[in-house]
């Protein structure tokens, strides 16, 4: 399950990078407009969680297919008129969908390191400074 709440995540955000207009929204954004905290889109974009019908229709109201973001077949536009209406949009802002990441792309068979840098708060003298 983890796997496909993680592939779904990263569907959905190729659906953010291009959501406004081929324009890349920020999480907290996107969320706004789809009734969700900045916090939730990350977690599904990260596979953390899975993502809600509620968002999955909010989205299909606005264009995109949900079979998309589910299984990465079909198209990424949903076969109703706002979809049609989103593809003509994208079409006449000369927007290449190609340029987005494929998700086949996308290599999940190793954890990624990631490097954790430590810094101490509080006040920074200078060497032979002294308060």
């Amino acid at each position: 399950m983890k796997h496909l709440n993680r592939d779904a995540g990263v569907r959905l955000r190729q659906v953010r990078h291009f959501f406004n207009e081929g324009k890349k929204l920020s999480a907290e954004q996107f969320g706004h407009l789809l009734g969700e905290s900045r916090d939730n889109i990350a977690n599904y974009e990260m596979g953390r969680a899975g993502i809600p019908i509620r968002v999955l229709y909010e989205l299909y109201e606005r264009g995109i297919n949900p079979n998309y973001i589910i299984t990465g077949n079909e198209g990424v536009f949903a076969s109703n008129q706002a979809g049609e209406d989103f593809r003509r949009r994208l079409s006449r802002r000369n927007v290449d969908l190609s340029k987005i990441v494929d998700i086949g792309k996308l290599d999940f068979s190793e954890e990624t390191e990631v490097r954790v840098i430590k810094v101490a708060a509080g006040r920074i003298r200078k060497g032979s400074e002294e308060e």
